[in-house]
């Protein structure tokens, strides 16, 4: 379990702090302030317009560096700046983490304009592509599969929300994690033809129930689906589908496939941490509603996990037999000299059993995996 710092952040939200400013900050800072407006409160931030020139995110809660980074980090800021992301330009951080970041000023989505967006085909393509090609930008930053420390956040959230399931998963080396990228609905900024994403800080219930370790994109897509599942906007299966596949095809070529294949922990897994996230956040900010879909969606986790131990047996079973038609083939000619049983058409015979054993084991888990859409 982690620590959540606070801070006093009453007098920020007043005009006449920003005119009399004491304060030391980093980056790009405002010469002068004639109108502080308050924008939006949300779960993990207060929004401020400065005039018409400046968007300030106040965080009550520091749950660490992750936005400002983005940008004071030199490698991450060359990367981003050649995508659609707002970086920021400063803001006031401690040894605890970003207090505020400032922003160039925007308009927002108001939360039925965001409604709308969510309910319509081709801005889900149009998100699904542009958060892709930001995961995919991250590729020289990757760092190995951490499987075990990703188990073990899962560990964390069940015994923190003393949920009845259990679920661990293997994954390939493709899927690395990448550096630190929140989103959240009131930070992505269409326009006609893309998505603009303006970057969150870690979520306060991350930050209290795990370890802050570096994830894979995959997470980060899951987490969204889930959130924009949880507000009713995926209306058919088709739109979530085009959703994610219009993500995969941003992804560098050996992530996507290999990332998303359900037997290999999959978008299955992220999908059963991004529920069991949005179940604290529920909890902690009484959404019942919400809380109730949650618990909905883990009610069928044992349904998914025994149809992926089955597979996994059936998966094993091709695999041990395709090394056995293989040995089988590189022994007949040796066979050829010997007596017994075990002579070369045995041994021809035994191949050819194991070589369908193999194909038809192996096609029986193909066409039964969870699809990840």
């Amino acid at each position: 379990m982690g620590k959540v710092y606070g801070w006093d952040f009453r007098d920020v939200l007043n005009l006449e702090w920003w005119q009399t400013l004491t304060v030391s900050w980093w980056g790009h800072w405002p010469e002068r302030v004639d109108k502080v407006r308050v924008v939006a409160h949300t779960e993990n931030k207060i929004i401020l317009a400065l005039d018409k020139r400046y968007i300030v995110h106040v965080y009550p809660f520091q749950t660490g560096w992750d936005v400002s980074t983005l940008i004071r980090y030199a490698p991450w800021k060359t990367i981003l700046e050649d995508e659609r992301v707002l970086l920021p330009l400063g803001g006031l951080r401690n040894q605890h983490g970003d207090q505020m970041c400032m922003f160039d000023y925007h308009t927002m989505h108001a939360p039925e304009e965001i409604s709308a967006n969510l309910q319509d085909q081709l801005r889900l393509r149009q998100l699904g592509r542009d958060i892709g090609k930001v995961h995919a930008s991250f590729q020289p930053e990757t760092t190995p599969n951490a499987e075990w420390r990703w188990n073990a956040r899962l560990k964390a959230l069940e015994g923190a929300l003393n949920t009845t399931t259990l679920w661990r998963a293997p994954h390939t080396k493709h899927v690395q994690g990448i550096p630190p990228f929140h989103l959240s609905l009131d930070g992505l900024l269409w326009d006609e033809y893309h998505v603009t994403l303006v970057p969150q800080p870690r979520p306060l219930t991350d930050t209290l129930l795990c370890k802050d370790e570096r994830m894979p994109a995959v997470a980060t897509i899951a987490n969204l689906e889930q959130v924009i599942a949880l507000r009713g906007a995926f209306n058919e299966d088709a739109s979530r589908a085009m959703f994610l596949a219009s993500w995969e095809g941003s992804l560098p070529p050996a992530w996507g496939a290999h990332t998303l294949r359900t037997l290999k922990g999959g978008l299955w897994i992220w999908r059963y941490e991004a529920i069991l996230h949005q179940l604290a956040r529920a909890r902690a900010f009484g959404q019942t509603n919400a809380e109730s879909m949650c618990m909905d969606w883990l009610n069928d986790v044992s349904r998914i996990q025994a149809k992926l131990g089955v597979l996994r047996m059936t998966s094993l079973v091709a695999k041990t037999s395709l090394f056995l038609f293989i040995f089988c083939v590189l022994s007949i000619g040796f066979a050829e000299s010997m007596e017994g049983p075990f002579q070369g058409g045995t041994r021809i015979f035994l191949a050819n059993v194991f070589l369908f054993t193999a194909i038809g084991f192996h096609t029986y888990t193909d066409n039964h995996i969870p699809e990840p859409y």
